[in-house]
């Protein structure tokens, strides 16, 4: 198996309103792409979040006496403290430059992902409201379009515990499950497998991160061809990113 790491071109700067779905597709187009059923289509969290304006400007926050404490603590804007806050079910760590938090969607990571970064000055992007339902809309629309069965991941630039660096993860899918289970098969040995689960849709945002960068390369949409996905494929409707999230009783890093 061989797969391809397509960074999609001239992806123009998105705003509050602007029709994804179809401004994917144009561009697309202008690189000359026809979807195929196999394809994996990676889009930065960033471009969702403005597109739905979920954008917060900083100035226009009201501080609370426990964002007061968090950024006397860790040392960040007491106002960047709230977003935080406002976009957290818990915070599990605040100390001096770190903030890990438990989002609204269960993700476990710093600063309940809002980003300042690829957004104007004086605003930041929580993470978007609903991503699978994101994620779904895309695809239903470009799989019309090109009359294919694509699959959409919807990725952020997370880090992971124990290990330095950030890498590329799956914050929203559609048409994919995001894990592949190989319980109950059998390895070179004929030994079976028994807990061996592979976090696939994450592996593919961090293959598609290698494209997209982390600073000024302004390549937000990223298409992953090649890699067989027939054994985690599914409807748009049946997908959801929660099968990644690890249940409280086995996380034995909270």
């Amino acid at each position: 198996m061989s797969i391809e790491i397509i960074g999609i071109k001239d992806f123009p700067l998105i705003k509050k309103d602007d029709k994804l779905p179809e401004i994917i597709y144009e561009c697309l187009i202008k690189n000359d792409v026809e979807l195929r059923s196999s394809d994996v289509l990676v889009l930065a969290e960033t471009v969702v979040s403005k597109a739905e304006g979920n954008v917060v400007e900083i100035e226009s926050v009201r501080v609370s006496d426990e964002a007061m404490e968090m950024s006397k603590i860790s040392g960040k804007d007491a106002r960047e403290c709230q977003i935080i806050l406002d976009n957290s079910k818990s915070v599990l760590r605040c100390q001096e430059g770190l903030i890990i938090t438990e989002t609204l969607h269960g993700f476990v990571c710093a600063n309940s992902g809002v980003d300042n970064s690829n957004c104007e000055e004086g605003y930041v992007t929580p993470l978007p409201v609903n991503p699978d339902e994101s994620a779904r809309l895309i695809k239903e629309y470009l799989d019309g379009k090109f009359g294919c069965d694509c699959k959409v991941i919807i990725s952020d630039t997370q880090g992971r515990a124990w290990r330095v660096g950030a890498i590329g993860v799956a914050v929203g899918i559609s048409g994919m499950h995001p894990v592949t289970d190989f319980r109950g098969t059998c390895d070179l040995y004929g030994q079976e497998l028994k807990s061996t689960i592979e976090a696939t849709a994450d592996e593919l945002a961090s293959a598609a991160s290698l494209i997209m960068g982390q600073s000024d390369n302004g390549m937000c949409l990223v298409l992953v061809r090649g890699y067989d996905s027939s054994a985690i494929s599914c409807a748009g409707s049946e997908s959801s990113i929660d099968e990644i999230i690890r249940d409280k009783k086995t996380d034995a890093f909270r």
